[in-house]
């Protein structure tokens, strides 16, 4: 994506580094050298993407912008687990000379416990790529669904042109620690057919 003219994507990043819940890992040298974005969303969220998305120029921005509305909402985990607030792992990376390393498992962990710590009760990672599922598998986390990549493309579609080789499908992983009425992973995955959900 070419977004040197079109700073909507800082703006996006910016409001959710805001809230406070993501970690980085820093050098000897000072430098970032892997970073976990986190965010608490509610359902109101999508929305307020998909508002922001409908007055940006760019259509690879607007594209983006609904492409991350349409995820964050598939599945709907508020509804499912009947929480108004799912702490989601937006994105991980680790620059290359850090990679295989086992920074990237330790973000996530640390993200997790962090969020049990303040009170969140689900935990949702989006997988799009074969090194977030193994981060995800690494943490323990639950591959609740998965279905097409391509199947979330936005209506102008040049953000995500087509799936390939390393990114054919969205993996949702979950961790979700709620007392009582807990849902049976495998009986939410029968009683709701995800793919249903996706236009």
């Amino acid at each position: 994506m070419n977004l040197n003219d079109d700073r909507s994507i800082d703006e996006y990043l910016v409001n959710l580094l805001r809230q406070g819940n993501s970690l980085f890992a820093k050098t000897e040298d000072d430098r970032v050298a892997g970073i976990c974005v986190s965010y608490a969303s509610s359902p109101v969220d999508p929305r307020k993407l998909r508002n922001y998305a409908f007055h940006r120029q760019d259509p690879n921005t607007k594209d983006f912008l609904n492409f991350t509305a349409k995820l964050q909402e598939t599945p709907n985990l508020w509804d499912m687990f009947k929480e108004p607030k799912i702490y989601e792992i937006k994105m991980l990376t680790v620059i290359p000379e850090y990679r295989r390393q086992g920074l990237a498992v330790m973000l996530a962990e640390k993200s997790i416990a962090q969020a049990f710590d303040q009170g969140y009760k689900v935990i949702r990672m989006d997988c799009i790529n074969q090194y977030d599922f193994k981060v995800a598998e690494s943490c323990m986390l639950n591959c609740l669904t998965r279905f097409p990549l391509h199947k979330l493309r936005g209506t102008n579609k040049p953000y995500i042109k087509q799936s390939s080789k390393y990114n054919r499908f969205v993996r949702v992983y979950v961790e979700a620690r709620i007392q009582g009425d807990e849902p049976d992973t495998t009986r939410v995955r029968q009683r709701q057919h995800f793919e249903s959900f996706i236009e």
